[in-house]
């Protein structure tokens, strides 16, 4: 099965667990300072000879959801546990409006403190638990201090069938985010569906993945609403009370052409007033043949039913669209492919230790600004690159950065504050 936060909030607001910050801190550095010695001074990775440049690696699609904990690479390993983080603090430059009407902000926040857990019970159980913390200290997306719980899963893959289980929290197979910037693609920021849910799917020849899960809520109907990607101000969907688990994802993975080129699809169904909301997903990974380095990723998502908005008697079906072009100056063997889940975020950052890319983004409202005179996110240019400049045993160092040009319809009827923007990121990660 397969699945990828970021620039925005995804509403990731469970559970806080304040008591743990300072203790994970503590964990966190003597986890880092374990596995980098302190003996000596570190030696500085890439040095970027050209016999170095390696063709990208095939990918394994189906471990983003399912591969046996113990598989992830870079990670701290001790007997069948495997505990390893990522710690990134980020500066944001952002300009609102044009010339005399510009509005110019500079922030320094800490995006993201991981630390991830991944058990092996058997070859064929695992279990993985991360936790983590967001946004800290940024005002813009409203972040604070609180440790969430934000996977939680077991892993079940059938001795001798081709069968799997895979049952908690964790952003379900909807979407397969493959990012290479700093923030999320905007298809994320739309449709990612992060819930305790139950998946049973089966594997096939051909590197071939097809998946039913069950949820409860309108998880990814809440995550749009929160996406700022239009006016949440302007009528509001209507309020439905959820007691079961009637929420349902149809996922499906191939190769047909070999493990450098992936497609997959899913439906996504919600219970909403009146009718159940209805969303369509599909995309492809291609690692394009004899330019095995550069690599082009196109997802594609769209809304076929939603729920009238109350007085209005009408829906509005929108549609996302992301392009990613990226070339990988130093490529390495890819166990997990994907974007929305820990063990492929950290996948990418260990075999992708040097890339640049372009990334193009349209979001369609379904004629929402125009009807309501409110406003919405018209598209998004992303431009950037990763350098790993650090690198000893399971502690990678590396600096991304990212230009992004986000443009606006605007409907001549509304009176607010909105208005297209340019932003640059700089991030220092570490993982560990």
């Amino acid at each position: 099965m397969y699945q990828r936060s970021s620039g925005k909030p995804n509403g990731k607001r469970h559970a806080r667990i304040a008591l743990l910050v300072p203790f994970l801190s503590l964990s966190a550095l003597a986890s880092t300072l374990f596995a980098v010695g302190l003996t000596g001074l570190p030696p500085l990775l890439l040095n970027i000879p050209l016999c170095s440049i390696r063709p990208a690696s095939a990918f394994d699609l189906s471990g983003a959801q399912n591969t046996p904990a113990g598989t992830a690479g870079g990670s701290i390993r001790s007997g069948k546990i495997d505990l390893s983080g990522f710690l990134a603090g980020e500066g944001r430059w952002r300009r609102t409006g044009e010339r005399a009407a510009a509005v110019t902000s500079i922030d320094l926040y800490l995006r993201a403190f991981e630390l991830g857990v991944e058990a092996d019970v058997v070859d064929w159980v695992s279990a993985t638990v991360v936790l983590n913390s967001e946004w800290i200290g940024d005002s813009l997306n409203g972040g604070d201090s609180g440790v969430v719980v934000d996977e939680a899963h077991v892993d079940i893959a059938v001795p001798r069938t081709p069968v799997y289980f895979v049952l908690g929290k964790r952003a379900q197979p909807f979407g397969l985010f493959e990012t290479h910037f700093v923030t999320d693609p905007l298809v994320q920021d739309a449709y990612e569906t992060k819930a305790v849910g139950l998946t049973a799917g089966v594997e096939a020849p051909g590197s071939t993945d097809l998946s039913v899960t069950v949820y409860k809520g309108r998880v990814q109907s809440d995550q749009l609403a929160q996406s700022r990607l239009f006016d949440p101000n302007a009528a509001a969907s209507p309020q439905v009370a959820i007691n079961q688990v009637d929420s349902w994802i149809v996922a499906g993975s191939s190769s047909p052409a070999g493990e450098g080129w992936t497609v997959f699809a899913a439906f996504a169904s919600e219970p909403g007033a009146g009718r159940r909301m209805i969303a369509f997903n599909l995309g492809t990974n291609l690692a394009v043949p004899g330019l095995t380095n550069l690599q082009l990723d196109a997802e594609y998502m769209r809304a076929l039913r939603r729920e009238d908005i109350p007085g209005l008697g009408r829906s509005f079906r929108e549609s996302a669209l992301s392009v990613t072009a990226s070339y990988q100056l130093v490529s390495r063997q890819r166990a997990v492919l994907g974007g929305g889940n820990y063990r492929a975020r950290k996948s990418h950052r260990m075999s992708h230790p040097a890339e640049l890319a372009i990334r193009f983004e349209a979001f369609d409202d379904g004629s929402r600004a125009a009807t309501l005179g409110s406003w919405s996110v018209k598209n998004r240019v992303s431009l950037g690159g990763r350098y790993t400049f650090f690198e000893q045993g399971s502690v990678l160092a590396a600096l991304d950065v990212e230009y992004r040009r986000q443009t606006l319809r605007v409907s001549p009827f509304y009176e607010g504050a909105a208005a297209s923007g340019h932003e640059v990121y700089l991030r220092l990660g570490l993982d560990f």
